[in-house]
């Protein structure tokens, strides 16, 4: 990987969804690892902590995303039981 920020990896990273409601443990692993990350970018800004934030955005942002669909399936399988079809 390059040395210098990509546009995207910056997007990545600012849009980390850090405040999500969900009991998943791996989205919390995630989120603490990412918390971790920022933090030690932000103490001491180098290539390595910036590389290491972008990764621990990408994992949080993929735990996110289960958590949704997760959360989609669950919706969908209480309509489908309050409708009466199996």
């Amino acid at each position: 990987m390059a040395n210098t920020a990509t546009l995207a990896d910056v997007k990545l990273v600012l849009s980390a969804p850090v405040h999500i409601h969900t009991k998943r443990s791996g989205y919390g692993k995630a989120r603490v690892a990412f918390v971790s990350a920022r933090t030690k970018f932000m103490d001491r800004a180098a290539a390595t902590t910036w590389t290491d934030t972008v990764e621990a955005a990408r994992r949080l942002h993929a735990e996110a995303k289960r958590a949704d669909r997760e959360r989609e399936a669950a919706a969908s399988r209480a309509a489908t039981d309050e409708g009466g079809e199996a």
